[in-house]
């Protein structure tokens, strides 16, 4: 990760978001369920938000990036999150070439993601 991002401490996947989304879901397993289908679900949201990105579409990206954080948050994924938020303010600026090099960021997130969260989901679902 970026040393300018605020990534610093924040969990790759923080278990206590699922066991709230859990709570909130009344369902341990639909929180997992979730978080299956956010991972399936991750590496298009990855491709749409750098097609965005590189096409210099402001609309598409503050929605893609909107969307990423929400979701990371719900599941925990907390680096996730605050690397698609630092993607908000530098899409209002137009900053594409910034943008660009935080892209160089957002894929190793994404793949950290991927792997705490897969053995998250195949070691409670399927043990």
């Amino acid at each position: 990760m970026s040393k300018h991002l605020p990534v610093a401490g924040l969990p790759v996947l923080d278990p206590r978001c699922l066991a709230d989304l859990g709570e909130e879901l009344e369902s341990h397993h639909g929180a997992l369920s979730f978080l299956g289908s956010y991972l399936e679900l991750l590496p298009d949201r990855l491709a749409s938000v750098s097609a965005a990105v590189r096409a210099g579409d402001e609309a598409a990206a503050m929605d893609r990036a909107l969307s990423l954080k929400v979701t990371s948050t719900m599941v925990g994924a907390l680096q996730l999150a605050a690397v698609a938020e630092a993607l908000e303010p530098l899409v209002c600026a137009g900053d594409w070439t910034a943008l660009d090099g935080l892209l160089q960021v957002l894929a190793p997130a994404v793949a950290a993601v991927q792997k705490a969260g897969t053995a998250a989901v195949n070691g409670v679902l399927h043990p």
